[in-house]
């Protein structure tokens, strides 16, 4: 039976709602919760030979809220320790707004345990929030906060340098007092919420930054990728950067903000693996 053109034009957009409709569901209710676990060598010259192979597994704008319950913040956690890390890296924005949200997300938090540590800063969500009772919050937790400051893991008789500044979109980032003392000939890891933090000359030299803020765009066009890469400050999207001798790794992190929807950028359990250079 032969099929008029208007018939064929009736199809074509039911169709494109049926897939608008799927995707819609998808996107809502599927994806922000299929977490993925990923794993990357990162590969830095001078490593010190105890920290060859050492595993940090980091957890990234978690968001708890309304829209990010307490089962999801319990699932990504869960599967953070599982993870077997020898470092929890916490990269900020733990809540969204509401200062309720602040003692439970960080008592969930304060289950993780790894034999360096767990070591976190705070991103602008948390300063939107309450970054004192954030902090306060996290440190009864028992989860090491580093306000502009940096520690030296040990190792096998090896030293490596941390390093964790505040957030640098509130102007909070203090670079002299977090760098102070640090030997910045030695291999060092570095805490920001804040990718951008790539291009500043403070950080130029240091082996790796861990930061989140971007949820990897949070949705992904088909054919168009993120609108967030129009933001200039989403430069660094998800993933590995590198400029110079610094390294950079991305988190899409695991919560939502605005809508409860993730399309293209599923929530990432990133766990970064240590490696002499060659």
């Amino acid at each position: 039976m032969a099929v008029t053109r208007r018939e064929f034009i009736r199809g074509l957009t039911a169709a494109g709602l049926v897939g608008a409709s799927a995707t819609a569901t998808y996107a809502g209710l599927v994806e922000p919760h299929a977490c993925e676990l990923t794993e990357t060598d990162i590969f830095i010259p001078d490593l010190p030979p105890a920290f060859d192979g050492f595993r940090i597994a980091q957890l990234s704008d978690l968001h708890h809220s309304p829209i990010v319950p307490q089962m999801d913040v319990r699932h990504v956690v869960a599967l953070a320790q599982s993870t077997g890390a020898d470092m929890f890296a916490l990269t900020g924005d733990y809540t969204t707004a509401r200062p309720s949200y602040v003692w439970p997300c960080a008592e969930m938090l304060g289950t993780l345990a790894a034999p360096a540590g767990v070591w976190a800063v705070l991103g602008n969500h948390d300063h939107y929030t309450d970054a004192e009772l954030t902090t306060r919050a996290l440190r009864r937790a028992r989860i090491n906060v580093l306000d502009n400051a940096h520690t030296v893991l040990e190792r096998g008789g090896d030293r490596l340098q941390l390093v964790g500044v505040d957030d640098w979109s509130w102007a909070k980032s203090d670079w002299a007092r977090a760098f102070d003392g640090v030997d910045r000939r030695r291999p060092t890891l570095l805490l920001s919420h804040q990718p951008v933090v790539l291009d500043l000359p403070q950080t130029e030299g240091v082996s790796l930054i861990l930061s989140g803020h971007t949820h990897g765009g949070q949705v992904r066009l088909p054919l168009f990728g993120s609108p967030a890469r129009f933001v200039n400050e989403f430069k660094y999207l998800r993933g590995h950067y590198r400029r110079g001798a610094t390294q950079l790794y991305v988190s899409r992190g695991t919560g939502t903000v605005g809508l409860p929807i993730r399309l293209g950028a599923r929530p990432e359990v990133a766990v970064l693996r240590l490696r002499r250079a060659e």
